[in-house]
């Protein structure tokens, strides 16, 4: 990026990532060695003069034990795309909103793929009895009568 100016969003990316590693208390050794990079081109990550790829971008939110997401959430001049869900009405009828994205994050990074998979089934439980589809006195997912 020689002559370029650092792109904001790199920028961005580059803060978060540095923020994090000291919050965790990890050194950029510990850091730069998953990347197989020296601590010079680290360096350059964090400031956002390089852009890391998605693979190391990847390894980097594994090794701060965040989702790749992380990075992106509050993305500063971001625009809204097709995969952004239109908030305002959903907030408007539920005030659960907030709760469940909240729920899906912390399961996203705290939980492995079976305890993830158990925290679906147990919400597909949950909604089913809700909706009258399931009643607690007949066997659940997991073969128990409750």
């Amino acid at each position: 990026m020689a002559g370029k100016p650092a792109d904001y969003r790199d920028v961005h990316i580059g803060g978060l990532i540095e923020e994090r590693r000291l919050r965790a208390g990890i050194s950029r050794e510990a850091l730069a060695n998953p990347l197989d990079v020296s601590l010079s081109q680290l360096g350059k990550y964090l400031k956002g003069a390089n852009r890391l790829s998605a693979t190391d971008l990847d390894v980097v939110a594994r090794v701060l034990g965040v989702p790749v997401g992380y990075f992106f959430e509050d993305m500063p001049g971001r625009e809204p795309g097709l995969s952004d869900r239109p908030q305002a009405l959903l907030e408007a009828t539920s005030g659960w909103t907030g709760f469940a994205e909240a729920v899906v994050r912390a399961a996203d990074t705290h939980l492995d793929e079976d305890r993830r998979r158990a925290l679906g089934g147990l919400v597909r439980a949950v909604d089913r009895a809700l909706s009258g589809q399931h009643s607690f006195g007949k066997a659940n997912d997991f073969g128990r009568s409750d």
